[in-house]
């Protein structure tokens, strides 16, 4: 018996050590182990990779106490079993420096084991070792498994016996400073909790058989499955932290939820994060990959086969059927704790499948689900849901980098090119590693062919992985996701969807989208789609037509389709076309051009403004091009969108009977046009839009239109008047009439199922009948001169948002009793009071409460449901209590004293931010402004781990000892602050955006290298380090308000903006032309006699000049040739404008220069728009205008408000200066075509 003991515990440790062979030549059934950490990349590259570690073990120790014996038997026991453990004395070479190998090797190891002694605390390097553990725990997530030798977890935790005297020692000696002494307590506290091995506890301290359960106990955590990542990871805290909480992370709940996302959105990488970091706690785990893939092939049953085989571990018999496998799961994974990842799952069958039911599970069990189709998470098994999001610019960018470089930035000569490859990707991590990969190793010139060929045409590893989901669709889904990538992105999704009101429940098709996270439905209801889908189906759309632009269904580039309306023949399968007249050119075109179009469902037709007051009119509005009326022009059109169409236009020569959506925006049509008429045959009209039709005074007769849900007149700023037939509209949800500001009064029983209004501004307050709109959903009066609401209000049961403008004279208190109410928004004059009434309380459904300007003497209780709230004037003397906001991601608080008389209330009794602040753990944007306010709690970062943007503004305030790692934005105002605590802004590594108002700061900080944006204040700040280009490679946007600084250092080659406020102490611009991606400049108020460009900024395109006194003479600018806007405002001495001014200039805008005499010859400037001079005496405005004869001029000579003209000007580019770093990156005609879309619908 004791041979085959014997032989049994040889074939173990044979065993182990097989187990560690494969394990350091990457074995372990094709997956390798990885480090959990909060990293995220793609779906694409799943290849197994070591855990790149150099050590599997790291051994701190102090030498005299155990080095001889515990720890030599310690060490050879764990080599034996093929575990790579560290020891100084054997793995450190000889003459090689103490320290940094040290510290490299913790680094590079998995687990870290700390064996506390009794002289452990005295030595000063071990407990460096032991701050480097915590680090690298927080950090990179690696494993303490801490052994209590012979002293006690407590005397370790709290510092006490040999432990205190070894820190009394420390202190009395004074070699090291506060601060480190109190890092060594802080990492002894903390390793002092976690739960190791207490060699005290075991009978008679047997070190041999203690020994041999660590060996083993490390054996078992090595030899985990961890699945493998790529090496190519960025961080995306806030996605971990979602799932680890909505999953019960530390919870003995048994929790199944789901991850839904596009294709190449990063799903099943995040998926596998979430699995390492929970595997430690199961010894029952399975991954089973692909499930979409195996089922076609297969069955399910396979899968279910590969489950019960991995938990049992053992090959299970094979399954026949769905049903024998669901009954083999309950049975042999009855009340197991296992932890499950689902891998691609496409149908919620499956789920039933490899689940059953959640009371056959072990409790604590944890399942984790990814699949394209959020639909298949519409089951009770599955708790909850999480959608992943793209990537923003900051993590693009690095992702990008590190495919492309294999760095965690780009190269300084490769940025604009990266930029450039990061807005083909936008922000999807599949797209970002292709073309990364694809760029890598490849010469500069390459990279601008290869990208401007993935700017046509989409890269087919990416576009083969989407259209995995478009296969899924059925047929009439097909349609309207081709339909949405060529023709409706931006536009408003209760609008278009009438589009498809032939084809059967076009709701349902368009949920099917969304939940397959195709589309979006984005603020103001828009139909959002990424780029990389968009150009999927455009490219779906392209090879259907077999690249002939006539056989092509859908025609969105207006170019083409001028094109193709100028051949004769041959494009019946058109259905959708999208032209754009240009109104400097004349077009000519006859009957036919349009009649062989006969299968076309969409026409889109964009004027220029000048064209619908243009003598030369496209089409038919000439003899040769009218038509017959009943010509039948394209019989199949179902959506009709002509803008800026002139009082001539004949609408008469379309067939008009099967249009549901007709949209005449910015229009010079009257209430006398001729195609009033023609509308009685549109009985199947859905949509009519009006919008800025800006000549209209009276609507046309609506009682043809019974089927009209949808009317938009807003901005029809000479309407007078709404046709009482629109009371015979029964079907009218949603009526638009803001800005109409000649418009009095609406019809007394104007549509009583409207669900959306909003009204017109000259009215001052709503009828009392508007009560009896009770489907009403939204109410905007936000923009308008309405003054009080009728009580009436109570009646809309149904009302999700209401927007209240700045002229409301009352809030009634009904408004606050209607419990459907899920987003409040009240922007008033100042000092107006507004009482919240206490029974908001009950409003469950209440998600934002923004309250601007309003005057609030108290704050009742607020429902838990709330996630924005915004309070922008509390008169409170204390915080209110938002204990109970436990959902609230967005605070903005600002509160003081209230002074009635102007002048000051006296001394503020300040006081600390109170502790309910711990409560509100899911914020992740905080705006406190308070002069009661004096620090806020000193444990910031573990209060607020989710916290993204924090901006404290108070004279009082002291700036907190540290803060979340997790911010990228941090404001700081206050007169109080001198200096700030050393590295408080170094340690933050996704900081990119930085701004200190404080008047009494002494010195910049240090800060990470990431940052993107810095804004600084202070009078104190003379002079800023010389290696600023070299600190913030990465800077972006600097402003800089700083009266006491003397010059300008050498500024990082990133930068794109600048801007130089009030710095008068003979201050020093210096060449600003080696800055070669500025594209904005701004200097006001400085002491500089003269600007210095050598060599032209290729790239700027607005510069501002404001208030320069000692400023004489500009440099030529004819070479800057992209510079669009110049203003130049207040040099009162300026004398000369040197050369040229640039061809590519637009605006050009001077005032206040008294001692300009001339300018630079303006009649070259063909692209010159608006030319504004005001009180610039010694000009020849008889000269200049001579020469803008053809442009917008302005004059002025009186005494005008400049002032506000210029601040009117700043506020504008700081409206476009300030939008965040993704939003900087995407086109302009992007922006404008959504901002018109908007407004449009």
């Amino acid at each position: 018996m004791e041979r085959n003991a014997k032989r049994r515990q040889g074939e173990q440790v044979t065993s182990m050590e097989r187990g560690a062979k494969r394990r350091r030549t990457g074995g372990n059934d094709g997956t390798a182990r990885g480090a959990s950490s909060t990293h995220a990349s793609t779906e694409g590259q799943e290849v197994a990779t070591s855990s790149g570690y150099d050590y599997e073990v790291f051994l701190s120790f102090r030498g005299p106490d155990t080095r001889v014996g515990f720890i030599d038997f310690l060490y050879t026991s764990m080599i034996d079993m093929g575990i790579r453990a560290y020891k100084d004395d054997e793995d450190l070479p000889k003459g090689e420096e103490f320290g940094p190998k040290l510290l490299q090797a913790i680094e590079q190891s998995k687990i870290l084991m700390p064996i506390f002694s009794n002289g452990y605390a005295s030595s000063v390097w071990c407990l460096k070792e032991l701050v480097k553990m915590v680090e690298c725990q927080k950090t990179k997530g690696q494993k303490i498994m801490p052994i209590f030798y012979d002293v006690a977890p407590l005397e370790v935790q709290h510092q006490t016996g040999n432990y205190g005297e070894a820190f009394r020692s420390h202190e009395r000696k004074r070699r090291h400073d506060e601060k480190t002494v109190q890092e060594w307590k802080d990492a002894l506290t903390v390793v002092g909790q976690i739960n190791g091995w207490n060699l005290q506890s075991m009978p008679n301290r047997r070190e041999g058989e203690f020994i041999r359960k660590v060996t083993q106990k490390v054996f078992t955590e090595l030899k985990k499955a961890y699945l493998a990542v790529s090496e190519c990871l960025v961080r995306v805290d806030n996605h971990v932290i979602a799932i680890m909480e909505m999953i019960g992370a530390g919870t003995s709940e048994t929790r199944i939820i789901g991850i839904h996302g596009m294709g190449g959105i990063g799903k099943t990488t995040t998926a596998k994060m979430i699995y390492n970091k929970l595997l430690d706690n199961f010894d029952n785990c399975c991954f089973l990959q692909d499930i979409r893939e195996t089922s076609k092939g297969n069955g399910i049953q396979c899968s279910q086969n590969q489950l019960i085989s991995v938990i049992l571990k053992r090959k299970c018999v094979d399954i026949k059927d769905i049903h024998e496998g669901t009954q083999m799961i309950k049975e042999r994974l009855f009340n197991k704790k296992v932890l499950l990842l689902f891998d691609d799952v496409e149908e919620a069958n499956h789920i039933n499948a490899l689940v059953g039911k959640r009371d056959w599970l072990g409790r604590g069990s944890k399942i984790i689900i990814t699949t394209r189709n959020k639909d298949i998470l519409e089951v009770p098994e599955v708790d909850c849901s999480y959608e992943l999001s793209c990537m923003d610019h900051d993590q693009s960018l690095q992702l990008f980098s590190k495919h492309a470089f294999r760095k965690e930035n780009p190269l300084d000569e490769y940025i604009n090119q990266s930029k450039r490859a990061i807005r083909i990707a936008r922000g999807l991590p599949l797209a970002l590693e292709v073309i990364g990969s694809l760029l890598c190793h490849t010469k500069k010139e390459k990279w601008d062919l290869t990208l401007k060929k993935l700017e046509n045409v989409p890269h087919v590893a990416v576009q083969s992985k989407l259209k995995i989901s478009y296969d899924a669709l059925d047929v009439r889904q097909r349609h309207i996701f081709l339909d949405i990538a060529c023709l409706f992105i931006g536009y408003n999704k209760d609008i278009v969807v009438h589009f498809w009101h032939e084809s059967k429940f076009p709701e349902e098709a368009m949920e099917v989208l969304q939940n397959m996270s195709l589309i979006k439905i984005e603020q103001f209801n828009k139909v959002w789609m990424h780029d990389q889908l968009r150009d999927l189906g455009r490219e779906i759309v392209y090879q259907e037509s077999k690249m002939k632009i006539e056989k092509q269904s859908r025609v969105w580039d207006p170019k083409e389709a001028l094109d193709l309306l100028r051949r004769p023949e041959g494009k019946e399968g058109v259905e959708a076309l999208h032209l754009k007249f240009d109104h400097k050119r004349w077009f000519h075109f006859t009957y036919k051009s349009f009649k062989s179009f006969s299968n076309l469902r969409f026409l889109q037709v964009d004027n220029s403004e000048e064209y619908s007051y243009a003598k030369t009119r496209p089409c038919w509005n000439e003899s040769p091009n009218v038509f017959p009326e009943d010509s039948n022009l394209l019989p199949q059109l179902r959506w009709l969108s002509w803008h800026y169409i002139p009082p001539s236009f004949k609408i008469s020569n379309f067939s008009m009977e099967d249009v549901v959506i007709l949209d005449l925006s910015w229009s010079n049509i009257t209430h006398e046009w001729q195609g009033w008429s023609h509308m009685k045959v549109m009985r199947n009209l859905k949509v009519l839009n009006l919008y800025c039709c800006a000549r209209l005074e009276r609507t046309p007769n609506f009682s043809a239109q019974s089927n009209l849900e949808h009317l938009i007149l807003s901005e029809c700023w000479d309407l007078d008047e709404i046709d009482k037939s629109i009371c015979q509209l029964k079907r009218l949800v949603s009526l638009r009439v803001d800005k109409c500001w000649k418009l009095r009064r609406l019809p007394q029983a104007v549509g009583r199922d409207l669900a959306t209004q909003q009204h017109c501004n000259s009215s001052d307050r709503l009828s009392d009948t508007i009560g009896n709109l009770e489907s009403l959903i939204e109410l905007d009066i936000s923009r308008t001169e309405i003054e009080e609401l009728p009580d009436s209000i109570g009646k809309w049961k149904n009302l999700k948002v209401v927007k209240i403008g700045s002229a409301i004279h009352k809030i009634p208190d009904a408004l606050w009793m209607i419990k459907s109410l899920e987003e409040i928004e009240v922007e008033v004059k100042p000092d107006f009071d507004v009482e919240i009434g206490d029974c908001i309380f009950e409003d469950r459904c209440l998600r934002s409460l923004r309250l601007t300007w309003a005057r609030i003497n108290k704050v009742p209780r607020l429902p838990e449901s709330l996630e924005i709230l915004t309070l922008t004037k509390i008169y409170m003397d204390t915080f209110p209590d938002l204990s109970n906001l436990v959902n609230l991601k967005d605070l903005t608080l600002v509160f003081g004293p209230r002074n009635d008389g102007g002048e000051s209330g006296g001394p503020v009794e300040a006081y600390p931010m109170p502790r309910w602040i711990e409560n509100l753990s899911k914020l992740q944007y905080l705006v406190l402004c308070s002069d009661y306010v004096t620090t806020l709690p000193t444990d910031l970062s573990s209060i607020l781990p989710r916290l993204k943007s924090l901006s404290l503004k108070g004279d009082h305030l002291r700036c907190p000892p540290s803060l979340p790692s997790s911010l990228s934005g941090f404001t700081l105002r206050s007169e109080y602050v001198t200096t700030l605590p050393k590295d408080i802004i170094s340690l933050l590594p996704q900081l990119r955006n930085l701004s200190l108002s404080c008047p009494n700061l002494h010195c910049l900080p240090s800060h990470p290298s990431a940052l993107s944006f810095l804004s600084l204040k202070s009078k104190c700040v003379t002079t800023l380090p010389t290696d600023l280009s070299s600190l913030l490679p990465r800077l972006e946007r600097l402003w800089l308000e700083c009266p006491n600084l003397g010059c300008l250092p050498s500024l990082p080659s990133s930068l794109s903006e600048l801007e130089l406020t009030g710095c008068k102490s003979s201050f020093s611009l210096g060449n600003l032309s080696y800055l070669k991606e500025l594209s904005y400049l701004c200097i006001s108020d400085c002491a500089i006699s003269e600007i210095q460009c050598h060599d032209p900024l290729e790239n700027l395109q607005r510069l501002r000049l404001w208030d320069l006194p000692r400023l004489e003479t500009l440099p030529s600018l004819g070479n800057f040739n992209k510079l669009r806007y110049l203003y130049v405002s207040e040099c009162g001495n300026l004398v000369e404008i040197q050369g040229e001014l640039p061809q590519s200039l637009e605006v050009l805008k001077i005032c206040k220069c008294g001692s300009l005499k001339e300018l630079p010859d303006l009649s070259p400037l063909k692209g010159l728009k608006t030319v504004r001079m005001k009180r610039c005496g010694n000009l020849d405005v008889e000269a200049i205008s001579t020469l803008c004869c053809e442009k917008s001029v302005e004059f002025g000579e009186e005494d005008s408000d400049v002032e506000s003209e210029s601040q009117q000007e700043e506020d504008e580019f700081e409206f476009e200066s300030e939008s965040d770093g993704e939003g900087d990156e995407y086109e302009e005609e992007d922006d404008k075509s959504e901002y018109e879309e908007e407004d449009d619908e």
